[in-house]
């Protein structure tokens, strides 16, 4: 049986979040119930069964993820607004065994199966026999100093369940590869080696901000969903920041106010505010420097 111990960074009184490690990267601890082994979960995610018309939106944590559910879902409902909470119309691979989550309807959901991973490409569930029968992936990738901001603001915002720690304690952990699934450009790298897949769409986050109703046309054709101008503009126009937080109760977690939030500020180049000179050198060095000569470029602002 695989070990899956528990996880906390610690510096002195300062504390990252607590995690767990199954399949080789960490993911937060509540993940699992009280009822349910790590094991349990690295079964669940190895041996789950894809069916060709599955699709998974996936990304490393806070690079777009509810963004693209929300535009695939209008998509697959032809511009329709669910009042219905996001993560009960596209299901979390990986919070699965949580009492709370509606895994065990899985089996039986309606086709196309929505679901969102955060899970690097070696470790997502895919079909028993793939070149046949392959589902379809849709993987958005965010620059790696707004996806930090935004990461250390989300579990921060967990209070005493989440981040005890300044904004400088997380970036260094972030650098090193200790916070929620590991390395940020060892897991963009894993799907941009597969951006030519016929199953895989590779999307930025950047990209979707400056233009994003070329990209709901894009993520559309890739779906196979036929969709007229009509319902492109209109699909484009409520998927915009500020046409989603009309709808903000679909995008808070637990449908909570008070609590964590999904959607922030939706910005390009919000690192600025929080990057020192020095911070900025070591993400370059030693971030962005593994992304030279694999063709993968970011906009840093817009």
């Amino acid at each position: 049986m695989a070990t899956c111990p528990i996880i906390q960074e610690r510096e002195g009184e300062w504390t990252s979040n607590e995690m767990i490690e199954v399949l080789s990267f960490r993911i937060p601890a509540f993940f699992l119930s009280g009822s349910e082994s790590p094991q349990v979960l690295c079964d669940f995610i190895t041996n789950f069964q894809t069916k060709p018309d599955d699709v998974f939106i996936v990304s490393y944590p806070k690079s777009g993820t509810t963004w693209v559910q929300e535009i695939v879902w209008q998509i697959y409902h032809n511009g329709e607004i669910s009042k219905k909470v996001l993560g009960d119309r596209v299901l979390f691979i990986e919070k699965a065994l949580l009492p709370e989550s509606t895994h065990l309807d899985i089996t039986t959901m309606p086709s196309p199966r929505l679901f969102k991973s955060h899970l690097p490409y070696d470790a997502i569930p895919k079909g028993t026999d793939d070149a046949k029968t392959p589902c379809k992936y849709i993987y958005v990738a965010r620059n790696p100093k707004d996806a930090a901001v935004s990461s250390y603001k989300f579990m921060a915002s967990f209070g005493t369940n989440g981040m005890n720690a300044p904004w400088e304690f997380y970036a260094k952990l972030f650098i090193e590869g200790k916070t929620v699934y590991n390395k940020w450009n060892d897991h963009v790298l894993s799907w941009w080696k597969h951006r030519h897949d016929p199953n895989v769409l590779f999307l930025k986050y950047e990209d979707l901000k400056k233009d994003l109703q070329s990209n709901v046309r894009i993520i559309s054709e890739f779906l196979n969903k036929s969709l007229s101008e009509e319902v492109i503009n209109l699909i484009t126009e409520q998927c915009t920041f500020k046409g989603m937080m009309k709808n903000v109760q679909s995008f808070l977690l637990g449908g909570k106010v008070e609590g964590p939030k999904f959607l922030r500020k939706g910005m390009v180049g919000n690192w600025k505010e929080h990057f020192t000179p020095e911070l900025d050198e070591r993400f370059e060095k030693e971030v962005l420097e593994k992304l030279k000569g694999s063709g993968l470029e970011f906009d840093f602002e817009l």
